[in-house]
């Protein structure tokens, strides 16, 4: 495995190629322009292949790199058997470690590759949240075509004006095998092999062209048992993709993991974000080993470094168990494993953000619910705990389970709507940094 030093080195060059590529090889000084209309189509355009540069050279590296580290997690694997058999505690824990920190660079490169998806879908959460189909477990290169993947993404990417993204590096995007971007439209891109699947394409393109749908064919007629069930996949597989398709370049359609019908509004509502606070705790990390301060008396944050590194798993939860039984305390390194802003797409120092992702850092949230409920309230948004029995009713009746904390959801209520409280709020203030006044005023501005 790599040292820590020649990790961060390579996670520092791959993310200058992804975020900073585009910028330093275009011949626009962005420092000097105010408003980005009174850039030239060509130098846009110049602009826009400076990028898609630096997002094939990043590719390359990233898959080298995860098929690298996969293949080491598939060798350690029976080794931490045998120790378990030899029972071999001192090699078993050794093993262990290292497979915690394999898996966590590989959660790393793909949270790059979702900050390159991140740039070339415009940065909307909408739109990456329909890419995402709630699959879990990691994505294994070597058992996919990732051979044929990068070869049709080359081919793709001899085009500046394009760029292929392949799905199976990146976390979220679990529809289809390459993410295309092609003259300013995200299209996606399933790709199949073999006598069977062209078959199966020919097929499906003919019931297209004669508009039919799948449900009024008798494939078994047509097809073995084994290949019907395969025509119905691929069938499933290019529904989604479309309806995916649709909302991305329309902005209305049909969501693909719930089935239902989608508008995609424009947000009317600036929000505000925490970063400013979050940059100063890091400035102050340069002659402390730890800093601390609260957002808007709900929101504790600790930054940790060094020897202090030891405080991290337990300073905030002491500090704000004083005050309520209700809190959360999350890690920030777990951003790499939620559907977000990714970490790269901040404001912040590049070094700070590698420090971040490798352990040399640990940003520590804590929010205390109580607080955050009363600040709602002041804000102009009543909100209240709701009790056992009536989240447990709420629960048996809806489809959406509410985010509960000690067996109570929060309720929010607006002029004609009540709204439960749920993890995607706590995603916007963990992850995305957006201040909890600011979340609560949207809400009213949007029933409003």
């Amino acid at each position: 495995m790599k040292a820590l030093e020649e990790h961060k080195k390579i996670l520092k060059d791959i993310a200058d190629l992804s975020f900073s590529y585009g910028y330093d090889n275009s011949s626009i000084d962005f420092s000097e322009i105010d408003n980005l209309d009174e850039i030239s189509k060509e130098k846009k355009e110049e602009f826009i292949h400076s990028c898609h540069e630096g997002y094939k050279l990043a590719q390359n590296k990233l898959v080298d790199e995860i098929l690298s580290y996969q293949d080491l997690q598939i060798s350690k694997k029976p080794k931490l058997k045998e120790a378990r058999r030899q029972r071999d505690e001192e090699l078993e824990e050794i093993i262990t470690n290292e497979l915690k920190i394999i898996e966590q660079r590989l959660k790393t490169f793909s949270h790059i590759a979702d900050g390159i998806a991140w740039q070339l879908i415009g940065g909307e959460i909408h739109i990456a949240k329909r890419f995402y189909l709630q699959e879990k477990g990691q994505k294994r290169l070597k058992e996919s075509n990732i051979d044929h993947a990068i070869k049709v993404a080359k081919e793709i990417n001899k085009d500046p004006n394009n760029f292929a993204l392949i799905s199976d590096i990146t976390n979220f995007i679990q529809i289809g095998d390459l993410l295309v971007v092609s003259e300013g439209t995200i299209g996606i891109m399933e790709l199949k092999q073999g006598k069977v699947n062209k078959q199966i394409t020919e097929f499906l393109a003919r019931l297209k062209k004669d508009k039919k749908k799948i449900e009024d064919v008798n494939i078994k007629q047509k097809f073995d048992k084994r290949t019907a069930k395969q025509v119905k996949r691929v069938a499933r597989q290019q529904k989604r993709m479309q309806q995916v398709s649709d909302l991305i370049n329309n902005d209305e359609g049909i969501d693909p993991v719930t089935g239902t019908n989608l508008t995609i509004n424009t947000p009317a509502f600036d929000m505000q974000y925490f970063h400013e606070n979050l940059e100063k705790l890091h400035l102050e990390l340069k002659d402390e080993i730890w800093s601390y301060d609260v957002i808007e008396g709900c929101i504790h944050v600790g930054m940790y470094k060094d020897k202090g590194l030891m405080m991290a798993p337990f300073a905030i939860k002491q500090i704000i168990s004083q005050d309520t039984d209700n809190y959360l305390v999350v890690d920030w390194m777990s951003i790499v494993n939620n559907i977000s802003e990714p970490i790269f797409a901040k404001p912040f120092d590049p070094n700070f953000i590698i420090d971040v992702l490798t352990g040399g850092v640990r940003v520590i949230f804590g929010i205390d619910f109580d607080k955050l409920i009363e600040l709602f309230c002041n804000v102009g948004l009543p909100t209240d705990w709701v009790s056992e029995k009536e989240t447990m009713k709420f629960k048996q009746r809806s489809k959406h389970k509410p985010f509960e904390i000690n067996k109570r959801a929060i309720l929010m209520k607006t002029d004609d709507q009540e709204i439960y409280f749920g993890g995607g709020l706590i995603s916007k203030m963990i992850y995305d940094n957006i201040k909890p006044s600011s979340l609560a005023m949207s809400m009213l501005y949007t029933q409003k």
